[in-house]
């Protein structure tokens, strides 16, 4: 599982920290008498506090999968994915547990969705021909299930308060790890054409054949993480977030990285008040491996708002 985390999507963070217990006290006496003893102090306890984000990541992808060996160019907004998707679900939601400095948080995306893509591949295939050339050119349908799990520790280093009201900033460092399923299931409809000028022979060919080709592969991968966040409170109790995160490093992906912005407020509605959460996420990976029908991978990034509701207790 990998960190994920972006987000901190809305979090209203909690001003918790251990407070350093005083030393031993004499007795009011102006000098230790009989009578007098030192005393310690009752040492405050933190307690945990938690925060659950549903929410909606509306994310539009920018790059290229490859399923056996066939590599589609992708590069649709989330509108447009919704337009031409048979099917899109997706369920998402980010968990923190805090106690002083110490947070443990998950974030969980699941998301089933379709596309179009473009096929476009010309080689020469005849080192002895270099004028002999293959054209395939064709549309595609990319079916796309994912499912992405990030779990960590994040830990704070540095907190400023911002004047004398609940305002502050705080500075966490996150250690992760992310893990990836990703699914596809590739359609092409596509229309290739061999080209050959043998002008020794007087001869010139070109033919044309069309076809189409299903496939599908798996991919399922652990990337190490390693990131930031800045958690800024206003006096108005409002929160800014920012998260920035690597990964991968060659021991799962290639690389991958995250930066994620957020704001946390609070809305009335119906006689209660409730703390909603907006923001931008991108998420980016590059991965490959050579399965057994050719090499299979994901190289792009997927980026777009989110929305979502914030529940603390």
């Amino acid at each position: 599982m990998a960190y994920c985390r972006l987000l901190l999507i809305g979090l209203p963070a909690v001003l918790l920290g251990f407070l350093a217990s005083s030393g031993p006290a004499l007795s009011a006496d102006l000098g230790p008498g009989p009578g007098a003893a030192y005393v310690q102090p009752a040492e405050p306890t933190s307690q945990w506090t938690f925060d659950f984000t549903p929410y909606g990541w509306f994310t539009g992808i920018n790059g290229n999968a490859t399923t056996r060996g066939h590599t589609v160019d992708v590069n649709e907004t989330f509108i447009e994915i919704a337009e031409n998707s048979d099917s899109f679900a997706a369920l998402m939601g980010y968990f923190e547990a805090r106690k002083g400095r110490l947070g443990l948080f998950t974030d969980v995306v699941w998301a089933d969705l379709g596309f179009p893509g473009q096929l476009n591949v010309k080689r020469s295939p005849f080192a002895r021909l270099p004028s002999a050339t293959i054209s395939v050119k064709g549309r595609a349908q990319l079916d796309y299930e994912s499912t992405i799990i990030q779990s960590g520790v994040a830990y704070e280093v540095a907190k400023w308060a911002n004047g004398t009201g609940p305002g502050f900033t705080a500075l966490d460092v996150t250690g992760s790890a992310r893990y990836w399923n990703q699914q596809t299931d590739l359609t092409l409809n596509v229309r290739g054409t061999l080209e050959a000028d043998l002008k020794r022979l007087g001869l010139k060919v070109k033919r044309s054949r069309s076809f189409a080709l299903a496939d599908g592969g798996t991919l399922e991968w652990i990337d190490p993480v390693v990131g930031m966040r800045l958690r800024h409170r206003t006096a108005s109790g409002s929160d800014l977030d920012f998260i920035g995160d690597v990964g991968g490093f060659g021991a799962g992906s290639e690389f991958s990285w995250q930066a994620v912005a957020t704001y946390g407020f609070d809305v009335s509605m119906f006689g209660s008040t409730m703390r909603s959460v907006v923001g931008y996420r991108a998420l980016s990976v590059d991965y490959s491996e050579n399965g057994r029908y050719g090499r299979n991978g994901i190289d792009w990034i997927q980026h777009g708002p989110l929305l979502g509701v914030n529940f603390s207790w």
